[in-house]
């Protein structure tokens, strides 16, 4: 498998659990989040107080090791004379990949994703379904960790009932937000899915119903499981996570 990232790390994992020897090829070095990460390091441990650099555009104490929007002898391949077509991909070269960066926002297609051109004349139709990836979205979510809540609103598809975790509660600003804009605008505000663990996985359940009839597999992802903390809410996320509450494709 090439690279160790979102897509390639998640295959490695499924045929690794059923048996399968697995060789993945990395382009970038080893990263430990639990002994490399800089999550706790204060703004006076770092240059220009850890504001962002030309080779740290999200602050010194980024988890990235060479990251970017430009690496050295790699240009995009994507790249257009058009400036309407031109834009920045962030790209990481360690273990796990962007994972160890991203926001952890976890949104499903709905099931108009899958059908642009039937409802709005453009790109193509998806030759499946949402119907048929919804169990699929189960069994990453709960394999992830992914918090939220069922909140019916169109296109956003609510997750079926035991596979996420609870959303934070919301601040007081948040609070003023919600209620001001279904007041005046009619607007929802809602908790956003993302793959942090707002409580401990549920190690008992949730291995059996991920691998049922592998004790083998049930075993190691249970292990693993109890391995992760709860999110305690004190740092950004793209730092690392040294207790396991945020997801990437090491964890």
């Amino acid at each position: 498998i090439v690279g160790s990232g979102a897509a390639g790390g998640q295959v490695a994992y499924v045929l690794a659990m059923e048996g399968a020897k697995v060789l993945v090829l990395e382009a970038g070095r080893m990263f430990d989040p639990a002994r490399e990460t800089a999550m706790f390091q204060t703004p006076d441990q770092a240059p220009l107080r850890g504001e962002k650099t030309p080779d740290k555009q999200y602050g010194f104490h980024d988890c990235s090791i060479a990251s970017g929007w430009d690496i050295p002898g790699e240009p995009y391949t994507n790249a257009s004379k058009e400036e309407k077509r031109q834009f920045a991909w962030w790209r990481q070269r360690m273990l796990g990949g962007r994972t160890n960066h991203w926001g952890r926002v976890s949104l499903r297609n709905g099931p108009h994703d899958f059908k642009t051109r039937t409802r709005l004349g453009v790109g193509f139709d998806w030759p499946i379904s949402y119907d048929d990836l919804a169990p699929w979205y189960d069994k990453a979510e709960m394999l992830a960790g992914i918090f939220g809540a069922a909140e019916g609103m169109e296109n956003s598809p609510d997750s079926s009932p035991g596979v996420l975790l609870p959303p934070p509660k919301f601040r007081a600003a948040e609070l003023l937000a919600r209620d001001r804009a279904k007041a005046k605008l009619g607007l929802s505000v809602v908790p956003i899915h993302r793959a942090i663990l707002t409580q401990k996985q549920d190690a008992d359940r949730v291995p059996a119903k991920l691998h049922p009839g592998n004790a083998k597999a049930q075993r190691l992802l249970a292990e693993n499981m109890r391995m992760r903390a709860q999110c305690f809410f004190a740092t950004d996320c793209h730092r690392g996570c040294s207790i396991g509450a945020a997801f990437d494709s090491a964890t």
